[in-house]
């Protein structure tokens, strides 16, 4: 793990951001988690396996792993991730789930072993038959401009074309859930909570200044917290966004992504400018096609605009 992405580390380190990360990526913006169901969980993994002579240890860091309520969950802001594409990603994480549920059966073990409750079958596993383990889930930030053109699923890194076809079915397959920011449509951005998308939508589009100085309007995030505002500085501040803005060489390197400061205060600036033509002209469109017979979801994804405005205006 580099240094590039410590800033993000940060950021989704707080509870209730990664309670904001996890309500856009997994519930489609329902604001079901909160700070307080989440919790710290050990990023520490450790495993072994053979015997002694020949007992092989493993040990797997995740970058961020919390607990919400009754599961857990692990997030992959990676250096590599940003860099290239990891096409092993599936074994990886595979891997590190297995030594998660390992480690939790470990300590159910240890449990039984103290209170010396089990007989027979569960002595033997040291497992009882209703001991259950927290599910694990994975989940891969991969912000890369390259798009993702990795394995997503353990059957696509198999060469399954040389087993016959009967075979198939009993070869396990393994997915992995990646969201790969840069190559994401907007309307799925958006559902993220206002500052997450901000923040994800200024990732997308730091080279593009004319869409970078529309992000408020198109996030819907008009007033950026300030650890948002920071988090976003320092994770671009020595990227080539500054070269694109012909800030390269030495004055480049010493640039603090005062740029993004400046663009984001243009954007407020040319949004209220901009925004009565635009309200003008979007209240004509979605009377329009309202007239068509489309719906308010219809709408809203036509005019890239949030669907809650299209209901503004029709009511």
């Amino acid at each position: 793990m580099g240094k590039k992405e410590n800033p993000l580390l940060a950021y989704y380190a707080q509870e209730e951001r990664f309670a904001q990360l996890m309500n856009g990526w997994l519930l489609g913006g329902e604001p079901y988690f909160t700070a307080q169901n989440i919790s710290e969980a050990d990023r520490r993994l450790d495993g072994r396996s053979g015997k002694r002579r020949g007992r092989e240890y493993r040990q797997r860091y995740r970058d961020l792993f919390k607990k919400l309520d009754n599961t857990f969950v692990r997030l992959y802001i990676g250096t590599e991730l940003m860099e290239y594409v990891d096409y092993a990603m599936p074994l990886r994480i595979m891997d590190c789930d297995v030594l998660s549920y390992i480690h939790q059966k470990n300590a159910v073990s240890k449990g039984h072993m103290e209170q010396k409750d089990l007989k027979q079958d569960e002595y033997l596993s040291q497992f009882s038959r209703e001991d259950r383990l927290l599910p694990v889930i994975n989940l891969v930030l991969y912000l890369g401009e390259k798009p993702w053109d990795g394995a997503t699923r353990l059957h696509e890194m198999l060469a399954l074309h040389q087993i016959p076809e009967k075979l198939k079915q009993y070869v396990e397959d393994y997915s992995i859930h990646i969201l790969d920011v840069c190559h994401t449509p907007d309307e799925r951005l958006r559902e993220f909570p206002p500052d997450i998308c901000f923040m994800l939508m200024c990732i997308k589009y730091a080279k593009d200044k004319k869409a970078f100085l529309r992000l408020t309007e198109w996030s819907g995030c008009t007033d950026i917290s300030e650890d948002t505002f920071e988090t976003i500085t320092e994770y671009l501040g020595e990227s080539e966004f500054l070269e694109h803005e012909g800030r390269g060489g030495r004055e480049g390197e010493k640039a603090n992504m005062g740029i993004i400061r400046e663009l984001i205060e243009d954007g407020r600036k040319e949004g209220v400018n901009l925004g009565i033509n635009q309200g003008i002209e979007w209240t004509k469109q979605i009377f329009k096609l309202a007239g068509e017979g489309m719906t308010q979801q219809e709408i809203a994804k036509r005019l890239s605009i949030p669907e809650e405005r299209v209901k503004q205006v029709l009511e």
